[in-house]
C-alpha cells in the first residue's frame, strides 16, 4: 500500500516546520523499533539474521539522532511527540510476532512504505535536511537488501510467499491509515 495523499502531504511538509514534526514522529518511531528489535534479538538463533537486525537497531538509532536533530534545528522539540493511537497500534503489532520471518515480513513492509516517506520529503526539503534523509535513505536501502535476500532464501513453498504477502500488507495498510492521521497532526 502506498501513501494515499502524496500532493497532500508535500504541500504541507513543503513548510520546515511541518517537516520538522515529521522528523520528530520518526525520530520517536526509530526508538521504538529500536526497543522492540533489541527485545526480539535474543530469540534469533541465525547469525546472519541476527546480523541483520543488529543492523537496523544501530542505524535506526543513528537515524533517530540525526532526524532529532535536525527537528531541534528547524525550531521543533522531537522529545514531547506522542504517537496517536494509530501510531501506537504499529508497535504493538509489531510486538505480536514471535518468529523472525515475520518480523522481518513486517519491517520490510515498514521498511518499502519509509523509503516512499523518505523520497517524498527529499523533494520538499530544504538543502540541509535534503542532507540528513539522503543519510537515512542509503541505510534504508541497504536494510531492504538485507530482508529481500533473507525472503529469496526464506520464501521457498507457496506458504511462506502467501504469509509474506499478508504480513507486508499488514503493515504497508497501517502505515498509510497512519499518514492519514499524521497530516492533520503536521498541518495543525
Amino acid at each position: 500500500m502506498a501513501i494515499r495523499n502524496q500532493e497532500q502531504l508535500k504541500e504541507v511538509l513543503s513548510d520546515p516546520k511541518r517537516l520538522a514534526k515529521a522528523f520528530s514522529r520518526h525520530a520517536y518511531g526509530m526508538l521504538a523499533w529500536v526497543d522492540l528489535f533489541g527485545d526480539k534479538l535474543k530469540t534469533i538463533q541465525d547469525l546472519d539474521n541476527k546480523l541483520v537486525v543488529t543492523k537496523v537497531i544501530a542505524d535506526n538509532a543513528k537515524h533517530a539522532k540525526l532526524f532529532s536533530d535536525r527537528a531541534r534545528e528547524l525550531g521543533e522539540t522531537p522529545e514531547t511527540y506522542k504517537p496517536p493511537e494509530i501510531g501506537q497500534k504499529i508497535y504493538d503489532i509489531l510486538e505480536t510476532y514471535n518468529s523472525t520471518f515475520d518480523n522481518f515480513a513486517y519491517a520490510l513492509g515498514s521498511l518499502i512504505h519509509f523509503l516512499s516517506l523518505l523520497e517524498l520529503y527529499h523533494i520538499v526539503a530544504d538543502p540541509r535536511s535534503r542532507l540528513v534523509i539522503e543519510e537515512v535513505q542509503g541505510d534504508v536501502g541497504e536494510h531492504l537488501k538485507s530482508l529481500e535476500k533473507y525472503f529469496e532464501v526464506n520464501v521457498d513453498t507457496p506458504e511462506k510467499k502467501k504469509r509474506l504477502e499478508e504480513v507486508k500488507a499488514v503493515a504497508g495498510k497501517i502505515y498509510a491509515d497512519r499518514e492519514d492521521v499524521e497530516i492533520k497532526w503536521y498541518a495543525a
